[in-house]
């Protein structure tokens, strides 16, 4: 197992000053704009020995982004709209370099208004080494633009601050935004990020939106698709683009402009998929699942259920396909052999593994480069634990243990 320090404050740091990268929110002349309200903590405490980048190649992207002399103290911002607590998450997602893990929550509570906390840890040292707040952003999701130190989101209108629903990109190395897309007219349903664009589908939509990367600010362009209420999902190479919804799904090359058409194919009628899966960089093998609903494996002409309590994650190892599936009960992640199995050779609940943790599994990811299998898992209430998959038993460690 890694020998990593779990996350936590340290009390020999010598300064404390405040939260981190929050600029005070700027008053108009006769009008007090609107204020957020802070849930969570996440303090920066100075410590010239901290050494952040320790452990980490210097071009990685956790060396990148680290900020040397620095530690830092991360309480999450409570979910106070569920039941049985937690925290109030927004996304997660691994580097593509598999250095950084970055986790997106929301300040401000349910209420709102809102802004956006990112944390981000490297995976090579066990450290939190970088942590800022976006002011007045209500950001949906993230995920990664392969070769850069950009992330791309949504972000949802807020009245508040005169925001618009669009798609916006931040810099993970100043902790700012960068640029941001035109205003949409609806709410983002799903999007996808490739090396060279982003995907886009609108709620009430039945179109894609292409948004290419060097012209992030200009009008999008426009994909017809003969999907109803599209989704949009991206192969680990971001060659291929998935685009699905109820009924039917299609396939495109991302390599021409505007993508080609490669496949499409009818879906069961009773069957809406609200989530996908590429196993490989090739479109032989499919996976689409409903929310809290079935998972299905698409091969060939043939679909064949994997599940009928999917919840909502999984991830998959290209290299020998290898699948990981969290589903219910008892927050179990099921693993699959494919495309032979379709029954899972082991399941397992890592809330039951020493050292015990609480909370529904929130996102899950594998790293592809290691002998042994081995898992990232971020629970409900922000607990990130460190997987090694075993035969017989698997072995945890706790990166990050949540306040309880």
């Amino acid at each position: 197992m890694r020998a990593f320090p779990t996350f936590s404050l340290l009390a020999s740091a010598v300064l404390l000053f405040g939260a981190a990268d929050v600029p005070p929110i700027p008053f108009e002349e006769e009008t007090e704009r609107p204020g957020v309200a802070e849930t969570g903590r996440l303090l920066e405490l100075k410590d010239p020995a901290a050494d952040n980048r320790g452990n980490t190649p210097p071009g990685a992207l956790a060396s990148l982004v680290a900020r040397p002399g620095v530690i830092y103290d991360w309480a999450p911002s409570p979910d106070r709209s569920r039941i049985t607590g937690g925290a109030d998450l927004v996304d997660a997602f691994l580097s593509t370099d598999e250095t950084l893990l970055v986790v997106l929550e929301k300040v401000g509570g349910k209420e709102g208004p809102n802004a956006t906390r990112v944390i981000c840890c490297n995976l090579r040292n066990g450290k939190i080494v970088r942590g800022f707040t976006i002011p007045e952003r209500k950001l949906a999701g993230a995920a990664p633009v392969p070769g850069s130190t950009l992330f791309v989101a949504p972000q949802a209108a807020q009245e508040a601050f005169e925001q618009p629903d669009r798609l916006v990109s931040v810099d993970l190395r100043s902790g700012r935004l960068r640029e941001e897309s035109q205003p949409f007219e609806r709410p983002v349903r799903s999007f996808a990020v490739t090396a060279g664009s982003t995907y886009v589908t609108l709620e009430g939509g039945d179109s894609v939106l292409a948004i290419p990367h060097e012209a992030f600010t200009e009008t999008p362009k426009q994909m017809k698709t003969l999907v109803p209420e599209p989704r949009v999902a991206a192969s680990p190479d971001g060659s291929l683009l998935i685009v699905y919804g109820k009924g039917r799904c299609e396939i495109y090359s991302t390599g021409t402009e505007p993508p080609e058409l490669l496949s499409s194919r009818e879906l069961p009628p009773d069957f809406n998929p609200e989530w996908a899966l590429l196993p490989g960089n090739s479109a032989d093998l499919l996976i689409l699942a409903e929310n809290s609903g079935q998972a299905l494996l698409f091969s060939g002409e043939i679909s064949r259920p994997l599940t009928d309590k999917f919840a909502g994650t999984g991830c998959v190892r290209t290299a020998d396909r290898l699948l990981f599936l969290a589903q219910d009960p008892k927050e179990a992640i099921g693993v699959y052999h494919l495309p032979t199995e379709v029954v899972p050779s082991i399941t397992v609940s890592p809330g039951e593994l020493r050292p015990f943790s609480r909370g529904r599994n929130f996102r899950l990811f594998v790293l592809t480069t290691s002998g042994e299998p081995e898992l990232l898992l971020i629970d409900s209430h922000a607990n990130i634990a460190w997987l090694t998959v075993k035969p017989r038993r698997w072995q945890k460690e706790l990166l990050f243990a949540a306040p309880k």
